[in-house]
C-alpha cells in the first residue's frame, strides 16, 4: 500500500510517496499534493496488478547496468567461452544501441527496428537470431527481478534459425583423407591428426584437450571429457559443448589404433594420464611443445590447408574432418541415432538436419520386407 507524508524542504513543503515493492522500500517526492495522490493510486493499483513499479521510480538503470547484472548472475552457470562470446556480442552490437538507454523505455517496436538494421546490414538469419537471444536474456532477467513492468522482445517476429546458403560442408573420401595425411606425415604428428579427426569425428576444441587417460585403446574409444580453446587470447580448460558432448567413441579403424599405439610409444610424457594427448607449438617457432595445447588454427592455416590446397581442396576447414567421419559412419550403415551419440550432438534432429541427405537409400531390404508380408497377407 501506498502512502502519502508531508515533508519540509529548503524550498518549503513536499510531498512523499512511500510503499514497499518485493520486500524492498521505495520512494518519490513530488512538489504538489495532487500530484503525490495520483501517483499513490497509481502504485496501488500496479501492485493489486503484481506489477514492479520498478520503471516508475525517478532513477530508473540503464540497459547496459542490468546486461552486466544479468552476465554477473549467469556466470557460473557458462563456459568461460560463452561468457566471453555474451560480452563481445553485447559490446559490439548491443550497446551501440540499447547501453545507454533506459531499460524501461526500450519498446517492442525498438526490438524490431534493431533486428530489421541487423538485417538490412546484411547478416544472416542465425546471426540476426542470435542477437536477439542476448538482447531477450537481458529483458527475462529484468522481469524476474521486477525492473520492468512487461518483456518488449515479447511477441517481436525473430528470423527463423536456417542453414547457411554460403555454407557448404565437405565430406571426403577415405582416398582424399589419406592423400592430405600422407603430405603432412612430414610433419608430425600432424598426419596422424587428420586420420584421427576424420576418423572420430571429435570437435577441434575435443581434440586440443585430449589426454593420454582419454585415449583408451585398450577399451578401443576415445573418452571425451574436457575442450581446450582459446578465450581473449588464453588457453581455457573446459568441459564438452553439452551434456551429450561427454561420450565415448570408438575408434572404428584397426590401422587408426595401430598408429595410436605407435605414437604413443613416442609420446614423451605417456606415463602421466593427465599429459596433453597433442603438442602444441613452442611461441614464435614451429618447434613442438609438449607442455602447451593444440592450436588447432595454426594447424589448419599452416600445414591443413596448403595440404589441402595441393589435393585439390582449398576451402577445407577442421570442421570438415568432422563432417567426415559422420558421412563415413551413415555411408557404413551405421543408425543416425547411433552416429548421433558419436557425435556428441544435442538430439538426432541435428544429425538428420545436417546429414540426412546422405542416408542410404538402397530400399532393397524394406521391399522385400513389404512384398513378403503382402504375399503372407493374400
Amino acid at each position: 500500500m501506498a502512502h502519502v507524508r508531508e515533508v519540509a524542504r529548503k524550498g518549503g513543503r513536499a510531498y512523499e510517496v512511500r510503499w514497499k515493492d518485493a520486500g524492498r522500500d521505495r520512494q518519490r517526492t513530488f512538489a504538489q499534493r495532487r500530484a503525490a495522490d495520483r501517483f499513490a493510486l497509481r502504485i496501488e493499483n500496479e501492485l493489486a496488478e503484481g506489477v514492479s513499479t520498478a520503471p516508475l521510480l525517478r532513477r530508473q538503470q540503464i540497459f547496459r547496468e542490468v546486461a552486466e547484472a544479468s552476465l554477473a548472475a549467469s556466470r557460473p552457470r557458462l563456459k568461460a567461452s560463452t561468457y566471453a562470446g555474451y560480452e563481445q556480442l553485447y559490446a559490439a552490437a548491443v550497446y551501440p544501441t540499447f547501453g545507454a538507454r533506459r531499460l524501461s523505455a526500450i519498446t517492442g517496436q525498438d526490438v524490431e527496428a534493431w533486428l530489421a538494421s541487423l538485417i538490412a546490414a546484411g547478416r544472416e538469419a542465425n546471426t540476426v537470431r542470435n542477437h536477439y537471444v542476448a538482447l531477450h536474456k537481458v529483458f527475462r532477467y529484468a522481469l524476474r527481478h521486477r525492473l520492468v513492468a512487461h518483456d518488449p522482445c515479447a511477441g517481436v517476429d525473430v528470423p527463423r534459425p536456417g542453414t547457411r546458403e554460403d555454407f557448404a560442408a565437405v565430406f571426403l573420401t577415405p582416398t582424399q583423407v589419406e592423400a592430405i595425411a600422407a603430405d603432412l606425415d612430414a610433419h608430425p604428428p600432424y598426419g596422424l591428426v587428420v586420420r584421427f579427426a576424420a576418423g572420430t569425428g571429435l570437435r577441434a576444441a575435443e581434440v586440443a584437450g585430449l589426454r593420454v587417460r582419454d585415449v583408451n585403446l585398450s577399451a578401443g574409444h576415445i573418452e571425451v571429457r574436457q575442450t581446450v580453446r582459446k578465450v581473449n587470447g588464453a588457453w581455457t580448460t573446459d568441459t564438452p559443448k553439452s551434456a551429450r558432448s561427454t561420450r565415448n567413441v570408438p575408434i572404428l579403424s584397426r590401422a587408426l589404433t595401430a598408429e595410436l599405439r605407435r605414437y604413443l610409444l613416442t609420446h614423451p610424457a605417456s606415463g602421466d594420464p593427465d599429459a596433453l594427448f597433442w603438442p602444441g607449438r613452442a611461441n614464435g617457432s614451429r618447434r613442438l611443445d609438449w607442455s602447451r595445447p593444440m592450436d588447432v588454427g595454426g594447424l589448419r592455416r599452416y600445414y591443413l590447408l596448403p595440404a589441402a590446397e595441393r589435393a585439390g581442396l582449398p576451402h577445407l576447414r577442421f570442421h570438415d574432418l568432422r563432417h567426415t567421419f559422420a558421412s563415413l559412419a551413415l555411408a557404413a550403415g551405421f543408425q543416425p541415432v547411433v552416429v548421433s551419440r558419436w557425435m556428441g550432438h544435442a538430439s538426432v534432429t541435428t544429425t538428420d538436419t545436417v546429414y540426412g541427405h546422405l542416408y542410404p537409400t538402397d530400399y532393397a531390404q524394406q521391399v522385400d520386407r513389404f512384398e513378403a508380408y503382402v504375399t503372407a497377407s493374400s
